[in-house]
């Protein structure tokens, strides 16, 4: 399991507006790098068709790989990242998995596969390249 202090330091990667911050739940991390979490989708973050807007699938991925990152205990930026979408379905819960494909020392790259809860089908699939820069806690280990 993760120190509670990582965990915690996860969630700064959330949006500070509520719709985001009430609706994110880590189910799962107990690896560095692989991260589970589930997120409400509210009509708010839909497209004219109340469907998941593209602009809330990245936001997820985004949120993602940070998670990623910040379970490694290392403070990062995402330098760039790209986006598939396959699926469109209406706003709805959606479960999140964090996959790191290459963490160096400076890089890292990390794959976020977003699935439907009801279902269980992938409706997006992001990969983030990372720029990382030193520990987020000095005595923790990596």
């Amino acid at each position: 399991m993760l120190d509670q202090r990582i965990l915690d330091t996860m969630m700064i990667n959330v949006p500070a507006a509520s719709m985001w911050r009430d609706n994110i739940r880590i189910t799962e991390a107990q690896e560095p790098g692989f991260i589970t979490f589930e997120t409400d989708v509210p009509a708010e973050l839909g497209n004219y068709r109340n469907g998941i807007h593209g602009g809330t699938a990245y936001t997820i991925g985004e949120i993602g790989c940070g998670f990623a990152m910040y379970s490694f205990n290392t403070n990062n930026v995402c330098q760039s990242a790209n986006i598939n979408f396959l699926k469109a379905v209406p706003c709805c819960t959606v479960v999140t998995k964090t996959e790191p494909i290459h963490k160096g020392r400076s890089t890292a790259v990390i794959r976020v596969s977003t699935y439907q809860k009801e279902t269980g089908k992938l409706l997006f699939q992001s990969t983030h390249n990372m720029f990382l820069f030193g520990p987020v806690f000095e005595d923790v280990e990596q």
